[in-house]
């Protein structure tokens, strides 16, 4: 027998031997004292205090859930069209969005490649736009420019220097003359 059911015929039993001595007292009519087995009773009472601490304690139960897409739905098999046309769409976009982003790329480093060489005649653009279909003149062009322009930003800070120290060396005069004179 499992844990969760309780023997019945033990608490049966010891009804009827009850039962069987209540109707000879009934018969006798003479009150005699009853002996009690109460080794039985207190066993069985142990077994019921036993049975309901099993039953108090949380069954612990798994659930298994299973998640199914039906398409047979119109709705669901609508959705999921719809949601891959505007997927489709969007990578179409992205994919038109790259293409003009690097066309500026290009005609920057284009301009900036003409205003390096100072001129813009029909040979060299044209010469430029043959360059620029390779990849790895694309990054000979692009270093040559930006070397350029560093040369650039370096001579105009020196000219800039230049111009605040001859402002300096002239303050400088006027002050040294200014003290020869008193």
């Amino acid at each position: 027998m499992s844990a969760n059911k309780i023997d019945i015929s033990t608490v049966c039993e010891m009804f009827e031997k009850l039962s069987n001595k209540l109707d000879k007292q009934a018969t006798d009519k003479s009150v005699e004292p009853i002996q009690v087995d109460l080794a039985a009773i207190k066993a069985m009472t142990e077994r019921f205090e036993q049975v309901i601490e099993e039953v108090r304690k949380p069954a612990h139960v798994e659930y298994h859930h299973r998640h199914t897409i039906d398409i047979t739905s119109s709705k669901v098999f609508l959705s999921l069209v719809i949601m891959v046309l505007v997927i489709l769409g969007l990578s179409y976009a992205i994919g038109e969005q790259r293409k003009t982003i690097n066309q500026y790329n290009n005609n920057d480093l284009k301009y900036r490649y003409i205003k390096m060489h100072g001129k813009a005649d029909e040979k060299s653009i044209y010469r430029l736009e043959r360059q620029l279909r390779y990849g790895d003149s694309i990054k000979i062009i692009r270093s040559q420019v930006e070397q350029y322009e560093e040369l650039l930003r370096e001579q105009a800070e020196r000219i800039e220097r230049a111009k605040a120290n001859d402002k300096e060396m002239n303050e400088l005069q006027r002050k040294v003359e200014n003290a020869k004179g008193k």
